[in-house]
């Protein structure tokens, strides 16, 4: 009987998140472009973690257009799979070329994580950040399921982590959160560190936001790690009430919310644009056209659902707090 075989997308993250501590190979100062502003210290209590996940999305998303278009037994993409040897002796990497070409909303997602770290500072938190301690989370690792490369990734993340010295590890994307949280101590050694999500940090001083002018009522989409995993819904509804908003509640919501189709979305592109399509229409079915969302991939996902004649707006949970903090 035939061995059987990955899929080969799935082979690329794998490779690239062992091999380099990210998914598509993004070095650690193409990752931390968004903080060059900031000038963040490297050292302290509090250490914001991107993990390099809403700087992926446009790339990601770029690479899910290559695997739906070419055809993988193509010489295109037998090409894209033979340039991977060329990585060790040139220190380029071909899926991200390739990806960064068809790259959109880079911007956007990038200043995601500024206006995070903003926000934090508005409210009073002192926050580092260390680029070069700012890799993968591994989540990838986890959920399609490769336990060997898993625990290995964990002990090395794990101890650059420990590195830092920092207290409080406040992670802005849900997935980094229950890998360190959940995952990662049942695994290895982990160090004693509180691990926070950007909501519950925001959430403890949700009196010192400045409320928002915005009259029509919001949706908020949970995401199922932040809302069944991690057990954080009624934060984002606390922070949305103390600025002065109103929400609307979608059928399916908090621990009982329905998949934005991101899990399957580097498999199944096609089921994934489905799956993101019906869960826009039950958040439309609200009469709110402002959707709010917290976690990078759903934010992705369900923008394919979202029809081009669609009067649907998505925004990230961290995009609509900072409109209060540009006046």
């Amino acid at each position: 009987m035939p061995a059987k075989k990955i899929p080969p997308v799935l082979e690329i993250l794998r490779d690239n998140i062992m091999n380099y501590g990210n998914p598509l190979a993004l070095k650690p100062k193409e990752n931390a472009t968004w903080a060059k502003d900031l000038l963040l210290p490297t050292k302290g209590e509090i250490l914001f973690y991107s993990g390099g996940e809403y700087q992926l999305l446009p790339y990601i998303d770029s690479l899910v257009k290559t695997i739906t278009y070419v055809d993988s037994t193509s010489k295109i993409f037998s090409w894209l799979m033979e340039a991977r040897k060329i990585v060790n002796l040139t220190g380029i990497n071909a899926e991200k070329i390739y990806a960064s070409l068809l790259a959109k909303d880079k911007a956007r997602f990038y200043s995601i994580n500024y206006k995070a770290v903003v926000i934090l500072q508005k409210l009073g938190y002192e926050v580092c950040y260390d680029s070069q301690s700012d890799l993968y989370s591994g989540a990838l690792l986890y959920e399609l399921g490769f336990w060997r490369d898993l625990k290995n990734y964990a002990s090395r993340l794990t101890e650059i982590i420990r590195k830092t010295q920092a207290k409080t590890l406040v992670c802005i994307s849900p997935h980094a959160a229950e890998m360190f949280k959940l995952i990662y101590p049942q695994l290895i050694d982990f160090p004693q560190i509180e691990v926070i999500t950007f909501i519950e940090l925001v959430w403890r001083k949700r009196e010192f936001l400045p409320p928002l002018n915005f009259d029509n009522p919001v949706v908020i989409h949970d995401s199922c790690r932040l809302a069944r995993e991690l057990g954080v819904s009624q934060e984002l509804r606390d922070i949305l009430s103390s600025v002065n908003v109103k929400s609307v509640e979608p059928f399916r919501n908090r621990e009982w919310t329905t998949c934005c189709g991101g899990p399957s979305k580097m498999l199944f592109p096609q089921i994934s644009k489905i799956v993101a399509g019906r869960r826009i229409a039950e958040l439309a079915e609200t009469g709110a056209r402002t959707v709010l969302t917290s976690c990078p991939y759903c934010l992705s996902a369900l923008q394919s659902g979202v029809d081009n004649s669609s009067e649907i707006m998505l925004e990230d949970f961290v995009e609509f707090l900072y409109r209060g903090f540009e006046k």
